[in-house]
């Protein structure tokens, strides 16, 4: 009977916290009138971080290949 009681309090609390963040979401707010801000509508400022992220993966490459390349050189003279 204990057991049945917990597993009841727990669905409860669950059930509480669950409810409590529905009853306090906020609806969007409604859209511009004058359309989209920018074309197409996605909007997704891509281009300057994306040369960022490449810049930094082919500085890691570069890093693992030397490394790579450096610690091979170590086993071959040992």
């Amino acid at each position: 009977m204990k057991f049945n009681r917990n597993i009841f309090f727990l669905l409860f609390v669950l059930c509480v916290i669950v409810f409590a963040q529905t009853a306090h979401a906020q609806p969007p707010p409604p859209p511009p009138v004058g359309g989209p801000p920018c074309w197409p509508p996605p909007c997704v400022p891509v281009n300057g971080g994306i040369y960022y992220a490449l810049a930094a993966a082919i500085i890691f490459g570069a890093a693992m290949v030397y490394r790579s390349f450096k610690l091979r050189g170590a086993s071959e003279r040992a």
